[in-house]
C-alpha cells in the first residue's frame, strides 16, 4: 500500500539523490519559506529508475499490468507489482522498482540526507 500525503502536489520535487553501493533514491521537496519541512520521498534497495530531474505536480499511482508489462521487459525478470511504484508528472508516468518506499517530512538542512537515522 502507498501512503500519500495530500499536499504533494503542491510542491516542487527533484531527484535529489542516489547511492549506488546501497541502492538508495531520495527524491526531495525542499522546505522554503512557504514551507517549514522537506517533503521527502526514499526508496531502499532499487532495482530500477527512469526520472527526470525535476517533477512539478507530483503524483504517486499503483502500478498498472502494463507497468509491469514494461519493468518486466525492462528488467528480463519477473517483478512483483507493489515493487513497482508510479511517479505522474505533468502527465508523465515515470517508474522506480525497489523492495521500500517511505514519505517522511523533516527539517533537515538542505543538503542533509535522511538515510542514517531511518528506520524501515
Amino acid at each position: 500500500m502507498i501512503t500519500i500525503l495530500s499536499n504533494l502536489e503542491k510542491r516542487k520535487f527533484q531527484f535529489w539523490h542516489y547511492k549506488v553501493s546501497h541502492g538508495e533514491l531520495l527524491i526531495r521537496s525542499p522546505k522554503s519559506d512557504k514551507y517549514p519541512e522537506n517533503i521527502d520521498i526514499l526508496f531502499f534497495d532499487v532495482k530500477y529508475v527512469e526520472l527526470p530531474r525535476f517533477l512539478p505536480d507530483l503524483k504517486i499511482e499503483e502500478a498498472s499490468d502494463e507497468d509491469v508489462k514494461y519493468v518486466d521487459e525492462k528488467l528480463q525478470k519477473e517483478t512483483k507489482t507493489n515493487d513497482i511504484v508510479v511517479l505522474l508528472s505533468n502527465g508523465n508516468r515515470y517508474l522506480v522498482v525497489s523492495s521500500i518506499m517511505k514519505i517522511v517530512e523533516n527539517d533537515l538542512d538542505l543538503f542533509e540526507l535522511p538515510f542514517e537515522n531511518l528506520k524501515y
